[in-house]
């Protein structure tokens, strides 16, 4: 796929060598990335280098080929292409830089566990608490969409009434049952498969999940962040060489073309998207274009929309003046057409301190990167059956929807869901020890 992608996109007529030469070299080097390290089949670090791959490497080249504009119609420019490239390769080499001596430094994981072997009494009692949050999670969401229950099923059907998802997000009620409360289930789930054994109840936990969380009826990333930890304990074999990988690139390039399809349903039509390169230059694909067109205009503002993303939690109703994300903000202080565009995580860390808040940010995610993949595959051997897994695989999970952005939305949804695994860890401790 690369080879191809870097043979059709080869320069021509009117096109840059520098901008092609500069993205097949990111295309080469985060696949390397990807590629290495079959012992470690999936980790934090690879999810990292296949958002590189697609969002920063395949669909910059295709759009600047095919002179795609994703960015409210406005034109990046070839040098600003040339210059967002080199950034990028700027940051790999500080990602890569800080994650090897982070990995090789950190001498502790983020949880020590207790592996005192637990009776079969306190393991049912523990699955019955687990068993009974997930019912109050599905009975909450079935109460939240009573009025369109076929929400739970189907958003895209939300067009068609005329019903707000969202509507309830100026107050508390809107983040706390999304957040927290409706993946609850999810959260049950995926730590009663990593230490439970009984393949009835596990079966138990996947319908309430499916209930509360059913695949089309959330956001396609947040759909791949649910189930991916799911598929891991559920095939073993996904664990070894590179067999995530592949699982990975399958599902992206068919899967996701396909869950288009349940965003809206406003024209009553379903289209199988070709498998070929337009797609990498549509609006789904505006993550780099975002980020090229902050470098082009130069917006910083010193750390102001980092505001939105430390005080996420502040409803509008009490923070009239809450700054909104940085995507939207960036789109209606430039005027552009289409205000619903992405900013991925980079393109967050030079809104806020410029190529100096472009490496801090860098440095920051990949000391954590570290730390999540060291913790999991050296001092727990890799192993999906303890209750780091969960962490780990949720984690991994919510970390490429993290790095698309908005970071607003990544942080809220990453720390709402690793703080609701720490809820249900803690009381797993309790009933476990």
């Amino acid at each position: 796929m690369a080879i191809y992608a870097i043979m059709i996109a080869s320069p021509g007529k009117y096109k840059s060598d520098a901008v092609y030469l500069s993205n097949a070299a990111i295309i080469i080097y985060s696949l390397l990335h990807i590629l290495s390290n079959e012992n470690k089949a999936y980790s934090a670090k690879k999810i990292f280098y296949l958002f590189i791959f697609f969002f920063m490497g395949i669909a910059p080249l295709m759009q600047f080929k095919m002179g795609t504009e994703t960015v409210g119609g406005y034109k990046i420019s070839e040098d600003t292409y040339i210059i967002t490239n080199l950034i990028t390769l700027l940051m790999l080499f500080i990602y890569d830089l800080t994650y090897n001596y982070s990995y090789k430094h950190i001498n502790k994981p983020i949880l020590t566990l207790d592996k005192t072997p637990v009776s079969v009494r306190k393991i049912k009692k523990w699955r019955a608490i687990l068993l009974g949050i997930s019912i109050v999670s599905v009975a909450y969401t079935i109460f939240y969409f009573r009025n369109n229950l076929y929400l739970l099923i189907f958003r895209g059907l939300s067009d068609i009434v005329g019903y707000d998802v969202s509507q309830k997000s100026g107050n508390f009620t809107g983040p706390l049952f999304d957040c927290i409360i409706r993946p609850l289930s999810v959260v049950c789930c995926i730590n009663y498969w990593a230490i439970g054994k009984s393949k009835t109840y596990k079966f138990y936990f996947f319908i309430l999940m499916l209930i509360s969380c059913f695949p089309i009826s959330l956001a396609r990333l947040r759909t791949a962040a649910y189930y991916m930890p799911l598929l891991i304990l559920a095939f073993p074999k996904i664990r070894y060489n590179n067999r995530f990988i592949f699982l990975f690139l399958i599902g992206f390039l068919v899967i996701f073309p396909l869950l288009n399809n349940f965003r809206t349903w406003s024209n009553g039509s379903f289209e199988f998207s070709n498998l070929d390169f337009n797609m990498f230059c549509n609006m789904n694909y505006d993550s780099y274009q975002s980020f090229a067109f902050v470098v082009q205009n130069e917006i910083i503002t010193y750390g102001r929309q980092l505001l939105v993303v430390l005080f996420f939690w502040i409803p509008r109703s009490i923070w009239p003046d809450k700054p909104y994300m940085s995507g939207r903000w960036v789109a209606h202080e430039h005027d552009l057409w289409f205000d619903q565009i992405s900013m991925n995580y980079f393109g967050e860390g030079f809104i806020n301190g410029g190529i100096l808040g472009v490496i801090v940010f860098t440095i920051f995610l990949a000391f954590i990167t570290a730390k999540f993949d060291k913790s999991y595959w050296v001092f727990y051997k890799g192993s999906p059956n303890n209750l780091f897994a969960p962490f780990f695989l949720l984690f991994i999970g919510m970390y490429f929807f993290f790095m698309r952005g908005d970071l607003m939305f990544g942080t809220e949804y990453t720390i709402c869901l690793l703080g609701t695994n720490f809820l249900i860890y803690k009381i797993s401790r309790h009933y476990l020890k």
